[in-house]
């Protein structure tokens, strides 16, 4: 029986600013399965892009990946869990966005979510201009009626907060999560999923499957989108590079780039084993 669970987001967390990771956060990964602790990566990459960061041969037992859209083995990639938006969310969705006039693409079916179609505001972000040049193999522009099935909608906004809010209060049954653009850092990328996926969804999921308390979990993120699985786990971490206000609200680790993941998960390891 597992002792305990620990969730670590990807970039600006667990890899350093160069996409690397430390030795000390591989030993620490190793020590984690020699405690008995099972250990998550829980990145907002799709499994596709999770793929280009973290290799099969890494000491993890379960990617979440799409921001808690899906789970599966990180050994094999097997999906053990998956959430989906239908048609209707597809197509209202799809309006409500159109009228705000913002760039916005629609994901594909889980493990397929690394396709997309995109629609363009009048004056398009250079976010999703540099989004086309490097996924330009998986983006098809326009029409969405055909699709009766997609994994999230990613908007991209300089008024992402204004969008959220007006989102919350037409779409209150899904989940609306809010993350810094990982191109620019100044963009506001808004994502729509089914209502049970988030990262703290998931990692409940994978506790109440492995039989884990919530008690013995520990998580760690550096942005927005890891506030469900930092609200949700007993501890959470989040590093120096992350928001202020996230940082005032949770317990502060060492930047990504000083293997904060690494020290962050000594301390909580040494409480476990107390």
């Amino acid at each position: 029986m597992p002792r305990g669970m620990v969730l670590t987001d990807l970039d600006g967390t667990f890899l350093n600013s160069s996409g690397r990771i430390s030795p000390e956060n591989l030993a620490m990964l190793h020590r984690l399965g020699e405690n008995d602790v099972v250990r998550v990566a829980a990145t907002g990459r799709t499994l596709h892009s999770s793929r280009e960061v973290v290799k099969h041969d890494l000491p993890f037992d379960y990617l979440v990946f799409s921001t808690g859209a899906g789970i599966c083995s990180f050994e094999d990639d097997h999906v053990i869990c998956a959430h989906e938006l239908g048609r209707h969310d597809i197509h209202a969705l799809s309006e409500f966005f159109l009228e705000c006039e913002v760039d916005f693409s629609i994901h594909h079916p889980i493990p397929e979510n690394h396709r997309f179609h995109w629609f363009a505001a009048p004056e398009p972000s250079s976010d999703l201009l540099s989004r086309l040049h490097y996924l330009k193999e998986f983006a098809i522009q326009g029409p969405y009626q055909q699709l009766s099935r997609a994994t999230q909608f990613l908007a991209i906004s300089t008024d992402g907060l204004a969008i959220i809010q007006e989102l919350q209060r037409r779409f209150p049954n899904l989940s609306i999560i809010r993350t810094t653009s990982p191109i620019d850092g100044r963009h506001v990328w808004i994502e729509v999923f089914h209502p049970h996926a988030s990262k703290g969804l998931a990692a409940r999921w994978l506790c109440e499957e492995l039989g884990i308390e919530q008690r013995h979990t520990m998580s760690i993120g550096n942005d927005y989108n890891d506030l469900a699985m930092l609200e949700w786990t007993n501890h959470g971490f989040v590093v120096a590079n992350g928001p202020e206000d996230l940082r005032r609200r949770f317990l502060t680790a060492p930047a990504n780039d000083e293997h904060g993941f690494a020290i962050a998960a000594e301390q909580w390891l040494q409480e476990l084993n107390r």
